[in-house]
């Protein structure tokens, strides 16, 4: 969820960066304390906050913000892949994802993207970011991503996007690209164990909309270690993860290969528990997510 929350500020962001406008958002999330540019006021309106909070649909959400704005326009850049940053001469709401288009990112620019999610002086000071900053460059990690792709009963009950990447690909690319399988390091959310077998238990603390993840003074996030471990990296075989993704584009140290998600199985649907053999390539380009052709995501 961290990186399809980055991939939502890292879009309102360059909207309003090309178009000279102000950004409001409607409450504080994870990136106000792992960045340290993530200052962006919060909407002023506490009903409309308080609206926003609940359990609305999109839709809903989208038509009584209107009325506290109404000069504005809904924008969903997902469905205008031919101007995505279109200047409307007005204000716009955007609570979409907008990471679903080659030419989003296209747009954007590399080190203005690095400026909005440089890391915090508060998380730099952290023993996790210390401990991880001294191991910088010294070892190979991949990424698999599990969690509720890989639950058979999620994927029964809800929509889901997501194939489960065989771990045999990765093994494969090891090969392909010369690296000793035995010395890559693993880090999933895999809390079964059932691919990541010797991986440490799992800590998760609460998450709630539309805050995001708690902090917890001791550990940071619950995904702090993982995260900065990627980030950290000389190498990362990347998972079909906007996670990863993230921490493959802004790491400092790593080279990245990623898999070409060019099919789609979900694992459990129709009694079929099947992962899926993927090609990897070197590069952060591929797109995380399924589509045919396959999308890349080229942000220079």
């Amino acid at each position: 969820m961290f990186g399809i929350r980055m991939h939502e500020y890292a879009f309102a962001k360059t909207y309003a960066h090309k178009n000279n406008m102000d950004l409001e958002i409607l409450s504080n999330w994870e990136g106000s304390v792992m960045f340290k540019n993530a200052t962006e006021p919060l909407i002023e309106s506490e009903e409309l906050k308080k609206y926003l909070k609940d359990g609305t649909s999109l839709e809903d959400k989208n038509n009584e913000t209107l009325k506290y704005y109404p000069d504005a326009i809904v924008w969903d850049a997902n469905y205008h892949p031919e101007d995505p940053y279109k200047d409307h001469g007005c204000s716009i709401i955007t609570n979409g994802t907008n990471a679903y288009q080659e030419s989003i990112f296209d747009e954007m620019d590399l080190s203005y993207i690095k400026n909005i999610f440089e890391i915090s002086d508060f998380i730099k000071e952290s023993d996790t970011y210390k401990y991880w900053e001294s191991k910088a460059g010294t070892y190979d990690v991949a990424h698999l991503r599990r969690g509720d792709i890989a639950d058979i009963q999620y994927n029964i009950n809800n929509e889901q996007g997501y194939s489960v990447v065989s771990k045999n690909s990765y093994f494969s690319a090891f090969e392909k690209f010369g690296y000793d399988k035995d010395k890559i390091e693993w880090i999933s959310n895999d809390h079964t164990k059932k691919w990541h077998t010797d991986r440490p238990d799992m800590v998760f603390l609460p998450w709630s909309y539309p805050e995001g993840a708690k902090f917890d003074e001791k550990i940071g996030f619950d995904f702090l270690d993982d995260w900065l471990k990627m980030y950290f990296a000389r190498t990362i075989f990347r998972g079909n993860s906007s996670f990863s993704f993230w921490a493959g584009l802004l790491s400092p140290t790593a080279k990245v290969y990623s898999p070409i998600v060019n099919k789609q199985l979900i694992y459990g649907r129709n009694g079929l528990t099947e992962e899926i053999d993927l090609d990897f390539t070197e590069g952060n380009e591929n797109h995380w997510m399924y589509s045919e052709p396959y999308r890349q995501i080229r942000i220079r």
